[in-house]
């Protein structure tokens, strides 16, 4: 059975959606069957893939639907080698507003997935930026969650609502859910504040990775081109094989 990561955060501009992109990409290039579902109603992990949310004739607001839904076997897009897309629209957001009003509603993607898990090894879930009924909905189906975050003070404080959502969640839904650990990201080594805010979420959590504040990080999100497939020996591709690597082993 696929493992299943969710990658969340409430806080905006963490690089979780570069994250989510380039670990996926990293998993697949190690021979690991990966599925990557864009939970976000920007469609960001959908156009950092190099698609345009426009042109999918389904998407995972397809699959969600109470009424006519299609099964996400359908909503599959083949990227490349071992690496397919749930691909996300703008609909995302008026369907979340529907999904509300749902019996189980906090199950609906368990249900969807259920008939493909076991064709991915590993399967990885881009969350909205705020604790949503879709970021509630990815944490109660998956096994890990993996939670990106910027090195300032801010974005530290925010991990405490998220701490509270995953805590409910263990309790209420899915009591096998794991923090698998944080993912430091856009760190700057000379701003000495970059330097406690590591050492702060390294004291409190299992962090696996740091990912440097690199313009390289943002190269290639036009054509799709991950980081880790664009700049090999990139100290940002070098830290999301790194955490490819652990994910593997975990």
């Amino acid at each position: 059975m696929g493992t299943i990561i969710a990658f969340a955060n409430q806080k905006g501009g963490v690089a979780k959606t570069t994250s989510t992109y380039n670990i996926g990409v990293a998993l697949a290039r190690e021979g690991k069957s990966t599925l990557l579902i864009d939970f976000d109603s920007q469609a960001s992990l959908t156009i950092s893939a190099g698609l345009e949310p426009y042109d999918m004739d389904y998407t995972i607001v397809n699959a969600l639907q109470n009424k006519n839904a299609v099964p996400i076997s359908r909503c599959l897009k083949h990227l490349r080698r071992n690496l397919f897309l749930v691909p996300a629209s703008l609909e995302l957001a008026r369907l979340e507003v529907v999904m509300i009003g749902r019996a189980a509603r906090e199950t609906i993607l368990r249900r969807i997935l259920e008939p493909i898990r076991n064709k991915f090894d590993f399967i990885l879930i881009d969350c909205p930026p705020q604790l949503s009924i879709l970021t509630i909905n990815a944490l109660s189906c998956a096994d890990h969650v993996l939670i990106p975050c910027k090195t300032d003070y801010l974005a530290y404080r925010g991990l405490e609502l998220l701490l509270e959502s995953i805590d409910e969640v263990q309790e209420l839904v899915n009591p096998q859910l794991n923090i698998m650990g944080v993912i430091a990201t856009l760190y700057d080594m000379r701003v000495s504040e970059d330097k406690r805010m590591l050492q702060m979420l390294s004291e409190k959590f299992d962090v696996i990775g740091v990912v440097k504040q690199l313009v390289s990080v943002k190269r290639g999100i036009c054509d799709g081109t991950a980081v880790t497939e664009l700049m090999k020996d990139d100290d940002a591709a070098l830290e999301y094989r790194k955490i490819a690597a652990h994910i593997i082993a975990t």
